[in-house]
């Protein structure tokens, strides 16, 4: 086992950098029309012929290629500035076996909104491109004033970023002068714009002090909009099979690739980076994978300086408010995800599991009830979540479970089971690293360094209403340093038993915070070949907590 001081730094950490679009006059004209920047690629290899005299977008080259029925389309090299329509910049729906090949290309998104959305596509393959936003969906400023009660700071925003009016309240994180993380967890903070390109940020938290010092830089969100605004960089929604490889996103307005309703993803040797002269990469997740039948596999890659987790795979709950008989009232977190035929989890309201039932039938019940707000006002359940909680519906279940209003019903088939995360290098975010409630998964040959929570956590969250417990997991030969809180976490919301058959071993776990595996809820798992040490090198006294 090497010492600690030994160990790679934080900064020694190899993140691709952005290729060398081409220079000139013809590359200016270019892009200001839209076509690509001329580039050694280009020389080597000519374009595809243009269909059409007037120069053409990017995405009308790769309809125009669609329509014409060819499945392997490549785009030649070099950056495309691209305008959205309706909020989405790329939108590909209904394909089928097609591969987008866009080695050599930046795809610049002009507005704050998403990058590409593909819809309810089949054997989709996305491969080689690089995507920024320009202008960024975060601007930063040095911190020039702090109050005296630490209540509010005062930014300077630095040359070449979004203006101070641009600033939105969504996300905001603090870094040393040394580009280091300091703090990501003020939230519902209030915003004013000054002269002088300033901005004051104000109504911090009475009970936090992220530590912040005259000097350091202010990453927060922005926006830049002429019309609708979707978020995230990458969505997939309802596709099944897809490939995203060798893909870079160097921002997004929220999460970098989010699926939901998907099945069997593959993401291999992606990256998610800073840029020069910025502290941030994404707004929030790097990967995000809600109701997948067949959760994604994401392989050799990268993510760093993220406003939130590398990685979270989760499904939805919903909350019961009431049982007769095998009739389930439930209260549906947007929409109800859950289908006649579905095994489902059942966790009562104080974290207690019943067994799994099969839903016999579903029903429509209209929407929330004056009693139904008055009880979730009772519940640990974020405001924002709660609002969320509009219509009800009896589910019909194969049992009669014996439930308190507040307990929980999620589908089991679509949470991302059947997941793998292997040789991935993720940190420097604000969250988690990788964050699972998922089973039959594989967490393995990982390198997770200063993630500000939990390196790696297994557990439902209640507060989200994210499901579901896990089963059938591997956590195996990962390398994990300076976590902000447990390295490993087995997590439930109550004192009872909810997860089943994971194993950890073969970890090795450099950390100052103990306990650096906490195993909450498990029956049944195998915890044996890991190797602690603090970060001076020095051996860990009792590193394993159980509970």
């Amino acid at each position: 086992m090497q010492s600690a001081s030994n160990w790679r730094p934080a900064g020694a950490l190899q993140w691709p950098t952005l290729r060398k679009a081409g220079t000139g006059i013809l590359a200016l004209v270019a892009v200001a029309v839209g076509l690509p920047r001329a580039s050694a690629v280009d020389a080597a290899e000519p374009a595809p012929a243009v269909r059409s005299a007037q120069p053409e977008s990017l995405p009308d080259f790769i309809y125009c290629r669609l329509e014409a029925g060819e499945k392997t389309i490549r785009i030649p090299a070099g950056e495309y500035r691209v305008v959205p329509d309706n909020g989405t910049h790329l939108r590909l729906e209904n394909l089928h076996g097609v591969t987008l090949d866009g080695t050599g290309v930046t795809f610049i998104c002009t507005e704050t909104t998403r990058a590409i959305l593909a819809e309810n596509c089949t054997d989709l393959k996305l491969k080689g491109f690089t995507i920024d936003y320009d202008p960024l969906p975060f601007t930063q400023g040095t911190i020039v004033e702090i109050s005296p009660d630490r209540k509010s700071h005062t930014v300077e925003i630095q040359a070449g970023f979004p203006p101070a009016e641009s600033a939105t309240t969504f996300k905001h994180s603090i870094y040393t002068p040394e580009g280091e993380l300091r703090y990501g967890e003020y939230h519902n903070l209030q915003l004013e714009v000054l002269p002088g390109n300033r901005l004051r940020i104000f109504d911090l938290h009475p009970n936090k002090d992220g530590g912040e010092q005259l000097g350091d830089t202010v990453v927060i969100s922005s926006e830049h909009l002429t019309g609708r605004y979707d978020p995230h960089a990458v969505h997939l929604d309802g596709c099944t099979g897809t490939v995203i490889e060798d893909v870079t996103l160097y921002a997004s307005p929220c999460f970098g690739f989010y699926e939901e309703r998907s099945s069997g993803s593959v993401y291999r040797r992606c990256v998610i980076d800073r840029k020069p002269g910025r502290l941030h990469s994404l707004n929030a997740d790097a990967f995000h994978s809600k109701f997948a039948r067949v959760g994604p596999q994401i392989l050799s890659c990268s993510a760093g300086w993220m406003g939130d987790d590398a990685v979270n795979i989760c499904g939805s709950y919903h909350v019961v408010t009431g049982v007769e008989g095998d009739r389930v009232r439930v209260l549906a977190k947007r929409s109800l995800d859950i289908e006649v035929g579905d095994t489902v989890q059942l966790l009562d309201r104080d974290g207690r599991r019943l067994p799994e039932a099969t839903v016999l039938a579903i029903e429509s019940d209209g929407t929330r009830t004056d009693a139904d707000t008055r009880g979730l006002e009772e519940l640990n359940i974020l405001p924002p979540v709660r609002e969320l909680l509009k219509r009800s519906y009896l589910i019909t279940l194969d049992v009669a479970p014996e439930m308190a209003f507040g307990g929980v019903i999620g589908s089991s088939s679509r949470m991302g089971n059947g997941f793998t995360i292997r040789d991935c290098t993720f940190g420097h975010n604000r969250s988690r690293g990788i964050l699972v409630k998922a089973s039959d998964g594989e967490i393995s040959g990982n390198r997770l360094t200063d993630s500000r929570m939990q390196a790696i956590k297994v557990a439902p969250e209640y507060i989200w209403l994210e499901s579901g417990y896990s089963e059938d997991l591997i956590i195996r030969d990962n390398i994990i340093e300076r976590p902000g809180a447990q390295a490993i976490l087995i997590g439930a919301f109550g004192p009872w038993p909810i997860h089943r058959a994971i194993d950890i071993i073969n970890n090795t776990i450099v950390s100052d915070v103990f306990p650096c595996i906490e195993i909450q809820g498990l029956d049944d798992g195998i915890v044996e070949g890991n190797s602690f040490h603090r970060l001076d090198g020095s051996p860990v006294d009792n590193p394993v907590w159980t509970h």
